[in-house]
């Protein structure tokens, strides 16, 4: 440990509070779902942004346990099964008898659900967490099958093993199988041999609603969990949670919503449930990731992508190959595509609807708000984008940059660019942004060079000695020539200020420098604008947005008096 330029050794108690100490910022920004110090010894830290729900909010939301019934959800879900399958509403209902009180969660498939496969002869799975019960998982099916004790075996397995390594569950657990068939002959048959049979003790029956809802916040973190941004700047892994919003579109039945358009306001996670779809589609679809395409407009949000999921590529790109493996195209920042190589729209659902009796996914996610230019951007009319979902819950930014994007959209509302529908921003109505992260925005114009460049140094040595690090920050221009000028000049003002920070060498070449636009989809902790500017003024108030809703926590516009 250095102390005042010097390496001093750790005494015990210096020792362990470090290693039982959390990152500022995490604590500063976000709510743990999980306590650190009694969850389970393989379980990473899970933490949601403050100003949004709960493990527990998100449990009361999904799978509230009912006071005095049994209860089935989502009930969409069991109205469909139930009209599409002559005999299952009864089935389920004379297997459920026996149990007065809990919940019944439905699925097209928990195997899906928990990042398995899913297996085409089963026609649903359904989770019974009910009282004085283990959680019993059923799978139903027409008839039996051969595959399918395998199937609901590791289901259950990996169900458990994720509510205690991944949820944080603490209390005794197993998760019993049964199958359920609709074909009276494989109901017979399997007589005696379609339950579970092993017999545990009492101890792991669920005693009440306490326990219940316990179990059911496990779950909810099972479900919702992805792998944080934040990763690769903490050096540790931890998760964060989807918003209630976000799950319900990530939960959608893709065998029929094979298209989709989802408009989702800046920093409303739209990237997130892109690559979240992508995943749960080689689930269902049994596919490879070379079946799978994710289209962009910019180089750095293409690679950023995991290549283990998907081919990646820019529109340009698409424009210039078949793609003869692709079977399944997603579509990110649409907003910002142009019409120049011809109708990429037209070419991306061909590609999809080539076996015409199971055409692929095509989901196209959007933001008319931060549209950077003026040309044709290629999509269909608005009232063509149908099935059409909305993203309204703002959830990347600190609070004082949340303000400046909320009048800036307003700006962007009032006076729309010639090529973006009005109609499309109406949903700014109903945007809602999460609260309670503190942060910086300043705006400064009028400066010279010099200032400029001097705000910008100064601003990340004080950054540097608050802990962050060159990777939390980016520097974004206008213009590619601009990018290289300030590269330069900046980078070397801030080696010539200090070439170490807090007695560490400092890789300041992992400062971010690029364009606005080619930045689009992505963020940093730590966002600069310098001289931001385009061709037509009607889209300006577009770029300032673009620009602001890339920074998370710090932002700093600076534009030069020319």
């Amino acid at each position: 440990m250095v102390k005042q330029n010097q390496v001093c050794s750790l005494t015990v108690e210096e020792w362990v509070h470090k290693m039982m100490a959390t990152d500022v910022e995490l604590d500063e920004d976000f709510e743990s779902q999980l306590s650190l110090s009694e969850r389970p010894p393989l379980c990473r830290p899970v933490y949601s942004k403050k100003g949004l729900e709960h493990k527990a909010d998100l449990q009361r939301h999904f799978f509230s346990v009912p006071l005095e019934h049994l209860q089935y959800t989502p009930e969409p879900l069991w109205k469909e099964l139930s009209s599409q399958h002559e005999g299952l509403e009864e089935l389920i209902n004379e297997e459920l008898r026996p149990f007065s009180r809990g919940i019944l969660i439905l699925s097209r498939s928990w195997a899906v659900d928990l990042n398995l496969q899913e297996k085409q002869e089963v026609i649903c799975d359904a989770l019974l967490i009910a009282q004085d019960s283990p959680p019993i998982l059923y799978t139903i099916l027409e008839k039996q099958d051969a595959g399918a004790r395998g199937y609901s075996t590791l289901t259950a397995f990996t169900l458990k093993q994720k509510l205690v390594n991944m949820g944080g569950y603490t209390g005794k657990v197993c998760v019993l199988t049964k199958f359920l068939y609709l074909s009276p002959e494989s109901a017979t048959e399997s007589l005696g041999g379609a339950g579970y049979q092993v017999d545990y003790p009492e101890s792991y029956c669920l005693a009440g609603t306490q326990q219940m809802e316990v179990l059911l916040q496990s779950l909810v973190i099972v479900l919702l969990a992805f792998r944080s941004f934040l990763n690769d700047q903490l050096g540790c892994e931890i998760l964060n949670l989807l918003t209630a919003e976000q799950y319900e579109i990530f939960s959608k039945n893709l065998h029929n919503t094979r298209e989709l358009f989802i408009h989702g306001l800046p920093g409303s996670g739209k990237t997130i449930i892109a690559m979240k779809i992508m995943e749960k589609i080689r689930n269902i679809f049994h596919c490879d990731a070379y079946n799978i395409l994710y289209i962009c407009e910019n180089e750095p949000l293409k690679n950023f992508i995991n290549k283990r999921v998907c081919q990646a590529v820019t529109r340009k790109t698409f424009m210039k190959n078949n793609f003869e493996e692709i079977q399944h195209i997603i579509i990110d920042e649409a907003q910002n595509f142009r019409s120049e190589n011809g109708n990429w729209y037209w070419k991306a659902k061909a590609i999809t609807q080539r076996e015409q009796d199971c055409p692929g996914i095509l989901w196209i996610f959007l933001d008319y708000f931060q549209t950077s230019h003026l040309d044709s951007s290629g999509l269909p009319p608005l009232l063509a984008q149908y099935p059409r979902e909305k993203l309204t819950r703002v959830v990347r930014n600190a609070d004082p940059i949340a303000n400046y994007l909320k009048e800036t959209m307003q700006e962007v509302r009032k006076n729309p660019p010639p090529n973006v529908p009005a109609e499309s921003l109406e949903m700014l109505s109903n945007a809602e942004w999460a609260q309670g992260v503190s942060g910086n925005f300043e705006f400064e114009i009028d400066l010279t060079l010099k200032e400029i460049v001097t705000q910008v140094v100064e601003k990340c040595h004080m950054l540097f000695r608050n802990g962050y690090s060159p990777k939390d920050i980016a520097i974004l221009l206008s213009t590619a020539s601009e990018v290289e000028f300030y590269e330069n000049l900046i980078l070397n003002e801030i080696r010539r200020k200090a070439s170490q920070v807090n007695g560490k060498r400092v890789l300041y070449s992992q400062i971010m420098f690029d364009s606005v636009r080619r930045f689009s989809g992505l963020e940093r902790n730590i966002v600069f604008g310098i001289n931001p500017r385009v061709a037509d003024p009607a889209v300006f108030p577009n770029l300032l947005l673009c620009l602001a809703s890339r920074a998370r926590k710090h932002l700093y516009i600076y534009s030069q008096n020319f």
